[in-house]
């Protein structure tokens, strides 16, 4: 019996890419460095802001070594201009407000993603998702998808047994997470990471669908 769903954000209940994609090549044209596609940053999502600064530094979703000094100017820029810019062309995918409705009110929900805190509230507000008895950001405790911690951490806060949640999210930092925590978890087919097909677990197609598996 599952008394608590735990959502990742990015790439399963909004498609941030865009705004997260005008913001990295901001970063990297005031730095003269490459700027890149939307398709193809949208690859690089999944991290966190630091992450994806590395990518879009290296142009690469595998990381080298980087200059840290560059590394954090360029986390500055982009924190600051993402932090302005988070709403522009970001948008919900389908379903994703009418899902949460409807299992908030049989389920604890939690939101945990590695997007840094100071973002989420904003955006949570921006598409009037309140829906949530705890969120964690990427910066909210020491460690951050794929380690086991926040799923850990909010078990332990609903009281509740790793079997009694589901994990919902779209990408290897959820399937990890969620398998180092021995939480079961469901994978969004449509999300930003295309890897997720070696994974042994259900996958959706639509956030509806996850209303046949709880």
């Amino acid at each position: 019996m599952k008394k608590a769903i735990f959502f990742d954000l990015d790439g399963t209940l909004i498609d941030s890419a865009p705004d997260l994609a005008d913001a990295l090549n901001h970063t990297l044209e005031t730095l003269n460095l490459p700027t890149y596609p939307l398709d193809t940053i949208r690859t690089w999502i999944g991290g966190g802001a630091s992450m994806l600064v590395k990518r879009g530094l290296c142009g690469s979703k595998e990381v080298e070594d980087i200059d840290e000094e560059l590394f954090q100017k360029a986390l500055k820029i982009f924190m600051e201009y993402y932090s302005k810019n988070l709403t522009n062309k970001t948008s919900l995918y389908p379903y994703a407000k009418e899902i949460l409705e409807t299992l908030n009110k049989n389920y604890d929900l939690a939101l945990i993603t590695n997007k840094p805190f100071a973002f989420i509230e904003p955006l949570l507000n921006h598409f009037e998702l309140h829906h949530f008895s705890l969120v964690l950001g990427g910066d909210s405790l020491p460690q951050k998808k794929p380690s086991a911690m926040p799923l850990v951490f909010a078990l332990e806060k609903f009281g509740i047994k790793s079997n009694e949640a589901l994990m919902v999210g779209d990408s290897a930092s959820d399937y990890f997470a969620a398998k180092e925590a021995k939480v079961p978890v469901v994978l969004v087919k449509y999300g930003y990471d295309q890897e997720i097909d070696a994974f042994n677990v259900p996958k959706i197609a639509s956030l509806k669908d996850l209303l046949e598996l709880v």
